[in-house]
């Protein structure tokens, strides 16, 4: 088979290297601003999750996808790409410096953004575990972020036994901190009464999940109309388990729905 190309897409962001104690070795931020941002106007910053350690085109790439739509003029917004050093689970391992992975986005990238666009409302977006990341950020941390669109992610893990996740929790009872479905069950109502979540699929953890998986999507839904948490619910479009496979406008229209 001949080799596949994308079209040529070009690259107008600024990049930013960290160096953390939070991480094994140092990681950047992309940042991309609308090419006419209007001073007056209150400013919203998106954070675009990583689903994979470093910069990686496994799955797509979600700041390409972005400018690739021009989503970043169309509603205004500055989005902001951090990476990290290994599997982005979003988790804090507690005897481990190196792996702050909540800490590290929390008081090293967040504070770094506040200081290039203070006041902005800010926003996530993510796909496979980090669109698990953006929801669980959104619940623990509902006055810092104002909303949080995911696309087929295992949302409604319960326990930390699949894929990498055992290595990043290797006590489970540290899990329950960071598993979706406690923490809409125990600060879901704190979201107040506007949609503050959308979910967007579907493809392995969405309808017609594949055996070793299930629906989480519709699970997920399930358990906010039942603790009525309002939010936006996307399920009946397949899209592959990519950031390039479609769903970045849907999300991005939403965020921008729920933040005005």
């Amino acid at each position: 088979m001949p080799a596949n190309y994308s079209g040529p897409l070009r690259l107008n962001y600024l990049q930013y290297t960290v160096k953390s104690d939070r991480q094994m070795f140092e990681t950047i931020i992309r940042v991309l601003e609308p090419d006419a941002a209007d001073a007056a106007a209150p400013r919203r910053v998106t954070f675009v999750l990583p689903s994979s350690p470093e910069l990686s085109h496994r799955s797509g790439d979600g700041l390409d996808e972005i400018l690739r739509n021009d989503l970043h003029n169309r509603y205004g917004m500055v989005a902001v790409a951090p990476s990290y050093s290994d599997w982005p689970w979003m988790t804090d391992l507690p005897d481990q410096q190196m792996f702050q992975q909540v800490l590290y986005f929390i008081e090293d990238v967040v504070p770094f953004i506040n200081g290039l666009y203070p006041g902005a409302t800010r926003l996530l977006i993510g796909h496979s575990k980090a669109g698990s990341a953006a929801l669980q950020l959104l619940l623990r941390y509902p006055d810092l972020f104002t909303a949080a669109a995911a696309h087929d992610a295992p949302i409604m893990k319960e326990q930390p036994d699949q894929w990498e996740m055992p290595y990043f929790w290797p006590n489970a009872e540290h899990f329950q901190d960071f598993a979706i479905p406690h923490l809409l069950r125990t600060r879901g109502q704190s979201l107040g009464p506007a949609p503050r979540i959308g979910l967007y699929g579907y493809a392995n953890f969405g309808k017609n999940a594949p055996a070793w998986t299930y629906d989480h999507l519709t699970a997920a839904h399930d358990l906010m109309d039942d603790l009525d948490i309002p939010h936006v619910y996307a399920n009946d479009s397949k899209h592959e388990h990519r950031w390039d496979a479609g769903w970045v406008p849907d999300a991005m229209a939403a965020l921008d729905r729920m933040s005005t």
